[in-house]
């Protein structure tokens, strides 16, 4: 597979699409939500039947990075691409599974050579991953994707509010497979774990840990003030253990009971760990090996990098050197999310991505 791309900083649609020709498909990032029906409604027009969906987010391909505006990434040659919807993403999107299944059939759905990148609308990412992943994950297909910055996402032309819009891909040249980049690791000395003993999933609200105020708990852990844990969460996220792996969340704000709130839902007698911030670039590079051995060289990699890893980077004076160092080594384009998807998994701080070969 192949990435073209345009974009236009002014919100112009045409000369966004101006140098895109033949796409297979089309992924593209508004400024802003109310930029999103007309920005689907031309691409449609220009590119009748072309699979297409957006949000809203910043996007980069290759080196480059778009923040304002209109971009679109085009995705062409040895892929067949099926785009859909699932509607009422939040409250019941296995009413519209047939959608994804009839996408599956359209490509020819094949072990190892499909995969789904989704993008849904804010708030919606715990039952739509629930839903795409319990699909293919049974038929050995893989899922990355993420979280527009909106209520609303679009698709094929169409905005669609409380959606997971969603690509299925199907490789005519080898394999797909999904990846997902950690820069965190758990503590190697006197590592806790504390269980989740009061919680509000549905509000994303953790209240208490090990029967204390989940706000006493993270301070205390690290010696650090009411004040700072919003920002702490840059260099020391939760970690949610389950099973060998360790999925991240972020906290989103302290309330006046004691309670943490988070991007990502805790449910009750969840063991979650504080983690702290490793190797970033070690990790990466190990991220690119890993690619490499598996698939023997991609010929694209498409990612979704979350909002807050972003934040860091650049606080770190990284992003940058990120976006060179994987483009020296694929063809590489996505978005910047706020949650990401990795096969039955809703995570935060995290990069997720479908590598090609």
């Amino acid at each position: 597979m192949k990435f073209a791309y345009g974009s236009s900083r002014k919100g112009d649609v045409a000369e966004a699409l101006r140098h895109i020709t033949e796409p297979a498909a089309l992924l593209f990032s508004v400024a802003n939500e109310e930029m999103l029906e007309r920005t689907a409604n031309e691409i449609e027009r220009t590119f009748p039947g072309v699979a297409s969906i957006g949000g809203v987010g910043q996007t980069y391909i290759g080196k480059q990075f778009f923040d304002a505006g209109i971009t679109v990434i085009a995705m062409k040659e040895n892929v067949k691409v099926v785009a859909d919807v699932l509607e009422q993403a939040s409250v019941m999107p296995a009413k519209y599974i047939r959608r994804l299944e009839n996408a599956v059939k359209s490509v020819g759905g094949e072990r190892g050579r499909t995969a789904c990148f989704d993008l849904c609308s804010a708030g919606a990412d715990v039952r739509a991953v629930t839903t795409l992943s319990d699909f293919l994950c049974r038929l050995g297909y893989d899922l990355a994707g993420g979280t527009s910055n909106s209520a609303s996402v679009a698709c094929n032309g169409k905005v669609y509010k409380d959606a997971c819009a969603f690509f299925v891909f199907k490789n005519l040249n080898g394999k797909i497979k999904s990846y997902k980049e950690n820069i965190y690791i758990h503590p190697q000395e006197n590592e806790k774990q504390f269980m989740v003993t009061e919680a509000e999933p549905r509000n994303y609200r953790i209240r208490t840990l090990e029967n204390m105020s989940a706000e006493k708990v993270y301070t205390s852990e690290l010696g650090i003030s009411r004040d700072k844990i919003t920002t702490q969460t840059f260099k020391n996220p939760f970690g949610h253990v389950c099973g060998s792996d360790t999925y991240i969340v972020s906290i989103k704000g302290v309330e006046a009971d004691g309670s943490i709130t988070t991007f990502r839902p805790a449910n009750r007698m969840d063991f979650l760990t504080i983690l702290k911030m490793g190797d970033y670039r070690e990790v990466v590079q190990d991220t690119i090996s890993r690619i490499k051995s598996d698939l023997g060289g991609a010929s694209a990699v498409l990612s979704v990098n979350c909002l807050f890893r972003y934040i860091m980077f650049n606080d770190e004076r990284y992003w940058d050197s990120y976006l060179a160092e994987m483009c020296r080594n694929f063809s590489h384009a996505g978005m910047v999310g706020v949650g990401e998807h990795y096969n039955t998994q809703f995570v935060n701080q995290t990069m997720c991505c479908l590598a090609f070969e």
